[in-house]
């Protein structure tokens, strides 16, 4: 990102100081401009309320209202747009039982998990760090804002955030924090399993993955997490692209292919892994042609990488895609024939016995031992099913 969004925050920001409101950037947008790496949302925050920041703006969409939070649409790139706000006990562990909107920053600002992401830009240049966050990135530490015990029992998903930050950005979790996250390890019980899955999308994906599982053996907090965590030094080196290899190797590693459903996985990510168990079971002696016209490409990348981390191996995904481009066939609508001459030719009607077949046309055509001309495929028809 984004010259363009961050031109657009300070677009809004400016009209709302015009209008005699306070208005900053805040978050990660914030922490990742210092750190110098990529920025991918730039949020506003303001001591107006959503009906005095609708007032400065032609174009606003309500996306999170009663939380304060509207979209800014005025300025080209859509810009979230939040008045500054306290937070009042969290009975359940997991929100707020009620949240008030407020006009001084520094109260907004005292309310967030990390230092390092409780900092704001009045301007490009007009830094706002109130809790030591630009000390903290230059010590390449995680540190809760305030008293950590109190972060973590407001929201114990906080303590799965800094497991995050600490893969994500190779920070080491200050020791107070650390501490209050082995004293809080057992509130992640109160937690969705939906929100932990949220998180470990990013840890598994991280640049430290090994980091995250150390902490969370080390904290207490795996205790309460599905898995048993017995493999963590295989996270040793490993970096996955994406979250779904990610996943895979998570499963892996546990041995369990039901486990991204215990985290509440969706049916694409569980198929997903489902398939890379299968990949990874054919990488031990060599791919059929069935199995490699059935595994879709990205499923051979994530298998084959875990392969060569778990057994060492110096398997290729190019040299198993040439082999998959050289099939007969790369799809099913590529058989020459379908079920409607099958039926033609046999005079019966559909079944059973109809899938069969065209089982068996399938892989016969993907083995060579029928050629994938109508012609030859009648022949094989009318020798192999008599009725």
């Amino acid at each position: 990102m984004t010259t363009m969004q961050f031109d657009a925050a300070f677009k809004v920001i400016d009209a709302l100081q015009l209008a005699g409101y306070d208005a900053v950037v805040v978050g990660g947008a914030v922490r990742d401009t210092l750190l110098g790496v990529p920025v991918h949302d730039v949020d506003v925050a303001t001591s107006a309320t959503p009906e005095q920041t609708k007032t400065v703006f032609q174009k606003t969409v309500d996306i999170g209202i009663e939380h304060g939070t509207i979209l800014v649409l005025d300025m080209g790139e859509p810009i979230e747009v939040t008045t500054f706000r306290t937070e009042g006990t969290y009975a359940d562990h997991r929100r707020p039982d009620n949240v008030d909107f407020v006009t001084d920053l520094a109260e907004d600002l005292r309310r967030r998990d990390f230092t390092i992401n409780a900092m704001a830009l009045r301007s490009k240049t007009d830094i706002v760090d109130l809790f030591g966050g630009q000390d903290d990135l230059a010590a390449h530490i995680v540190r809760a804002v305030g008293v950590a015990e109190e972060r973590f029992a407001e929201d114990a998903l906080r303590m799965l955030r800094a497991v995050r930050f600490s893969a994500k950005l190779n920070f080491d979790v200050e020791q107070q924090t650390y501490t209050a996250m082995k004293k809080r390890a057992a509130d992640l019980r109160f937690i969705a399993i939906e929100r932990i899955k949220a998180e470990f999308d990013q840890i598994v994906r991280s640049g430290q993955p090994y980091r995250a599982f150390q902490l969370l053996v080390d904290t207490g907090l795996s205790t309460y997490l599905p898995g048993s965590f017995q493999t963590i030094e295989q996270w040793r080196g490993f970096k996955a692209q994406d979250s779904l290899t990610g996943w895979a190797f998570f499963s892996y590693l546990e041995q369990d292919v039901q486990l991204i459903s215990r985290y509440r996985g969706s049916n694409k990510e569980q198929r997903f892994v489902k398939h890379v168990f299968q990949a990874l079971q054919t990488l031990k002696t060599a791919p059929t042609p069935r199995e490699l016209f059935d595994l879709d490409e990205v499923v051979w990348q994530a298998a084959t990488m875990i392969a060569n981390h778990v057994w060492q191996t110096n398997h290729t995904v190019e040299d198993i895609l040439a082999t998959k481009a050289a099939l007969p066939i790369q799809q099913k609508n590529d058989l020459a024939v379908t079920g409607k001459e099958f039926l033609a030719w046999s005079g019966q009607k559909g079944g059973p016995w109809l899938k069969e077949a065209l089982q068996q046309l399938l892989n016969g055509v993907l083995d060579g031992t029928i050629l994938n001309d109508e012609q030859h495929i009648r022949g094989w028809f009318e020798r192999e099913w008599k009725f």
